[in-house]
């Protein structure tokens, strides 16, 4: 697997940033976020392209805080996709470095992370279906309730996914 293929989510999680809002502090961010992807990628280390994807989260969240737009569903959902290919692509190169590998493997982890995303997105798409019917029908004073029940689910689910998976691991 060449390094090559992890310059696509560098460029989009460095540059949607800047695009939201171009400002000096945001260039900065970002500018340090793909300093730290790239130098992760060329050393084989995972450590450094973590550090440099929350960087960027940091300066996609100073964008949107300091930028006149508000938040875009589907810039935050074009974001974390790649975020996600970057840190997937990342540990591939790291752990075949240097190994033969045969076209069935690639293409069934291929198959896997296009499917990852395929279910990321039709669930940022299912929620924002239901955010929306929520908005709608959900009286002012009783969505910061909804949203609160909201977190709490997710969090659960996090916290059952993070047991289950480490139970797998134990065993």
């Amino acid at each position: 697997m060449t390094r090559s293929w992890t310059a696509l989510p560098i460029i989009v999680i460095a540059g949607l940033p800047v695009w939201t809002a171009p400002s000096a502090p945001v260039l900065l961010v970002e500018a340090a976020a793909g300093l730290f992807c790239v130098l992760g990628i060329l050393r084989h280390a995972l450590t450094p392209v973590v550090a440099g994807g929350a960087l960027a989260t940091i300066g996609y969240a100073l964008a949107l805080w300091s930028g006149a737009a508000g938040v875009d569903i589907v810039g935050a959902a074009v974001f974390g996709i790649a975020l996600l290919v970057l840190l997937d692509l990342s540990d591939g190169a790291r752990r075949w470095h240097g190994a033969d590998i045969a076209a069935e493997v690639v293409r069934a982890q291929l198959a896997y992370w296009l499917g990852r995303a395929a279910i990321i997105v039709a669930a940022v798409v299912t929620l924002s279906l239901c955010g929306a019917v929520l908005a709608v029908l959900v009286p002012a004073g009783g969505r910061a309730i909804v949203a609160g029940l909201g977190v709490l689910i997710a969090f659960a689910a996090a916290l059952c996914a993070g047991i289950v998976r480490g139970t797998r691991r134990g065993a």
